[in-house]
């Protein structure tokens, strides 16, 4: 029932503005001539609707979650401190918050260095949002985040992170060490660095942010003025890219 309701909502919506526009120039039969038309075309392209309906969805929430990042943008984009993937001097800047220990993130990771290589022109700034450790149990994404602002310190932020997101199998505190000895960063400095609460400051000041955010899950990106959530694939990424590239440019002129 509601998959036969949604073409004829749809055909209001659109047919409305129409009519609204100018009422004195569209009679009743020319109105029915353009429902007509547009029941068709939506009939015989169901697909559209479908798109829509993710249109929608998108900007409800860029909606809820815009207005927020704007207050953190440049922090988030412009962070001396953060590690940056792809070209740091990029156009576009995809900021993603994400877990370790998140199968989403670690399965998406190749999509995402894909569009940022092929592009070439993509700053990427991984944000720690370590949100699936439990009580009472070892605090491992915690780590992993505290292992690589510790990488960070030694020049070696990229090496282990793609070491960490390539990865296979699970993950706890010995395997940190050992993927960071693999990239080799001096692994004792880096058990002293962890302990850094200045280091600790920051991974809980990123969670504190994606939280305000709303990000719920994880991964999670923002670039430019749209909010990818999920393992969305590499189109998604690439069309988000391409829609930030435009309004960077409109910006300028």
């Amino acid at each position: 029932m509601i998959k036969k309701f949604i073409p004829w909502l749809l055909i209001a919506v659109i047919a409305t503005p129409l009519v609204a526009a100018e009422p004195q120039d569209v009679s009743n039969t020319e109105r029915e001539k353009i429902e007509n038309v547009i029941k068709e075309y939506l009939l015989s392209n169901p697909e559209v609707i479908e798109s829509a309906i993710v249109e929608l969805n998108r900007r409800r929430t860029l909606s809820k979650m815009l207005p927020t990042i704007e207050m953190y943008r440049g922090y988030l984009e412009n962070d001396p401190d953060a590690g940056v993937m792809g070209n740091p001097a990029g156009d576009v800047t995809i900021v993603e918050f994400f877990d370790y220990r998140c199968g989403f993130c670690r399965r998406h990771f190749g999509e995402v260095k894909r569009l940022v290589e092929q592009d070439g022109n993509i700053r990427w700034i991984p944000r720690h949002y370590p949100i699936l450790d439990r009580p009472n149990e070892e605090p491992t994404s915690m780590l992993a985040a505290l292992g690589a602002e510790a990488a960070q310190k030694q020049g070696k932020f990229k090496e282990y992170h793609i070491a960490m997101m390539t990865r296979e199998g699970g993950l706890d505190e010995n395997r940190i060490y050992d993927i960071a000895a693999s990239v080799g960063i001096n692994t004792a400095q880096m058990k002293t660095d962890m302990k850094s609460r200045l280091l600790e400051k920051r991974i809980k000041n990123s969670l504190a942010i994606g939280n305000d955010i709303g990000f719920t899950g994880t991964p999670g990106y923002i670039i430019g003025e749209d909010v990818v959530l999920g393992a969305s694939g590499f189109d998604r990424m690439k069309e988000a890219v391409t829609r930030a590239r435009k309004q960077n440019k409109s910006k300028t002129k």
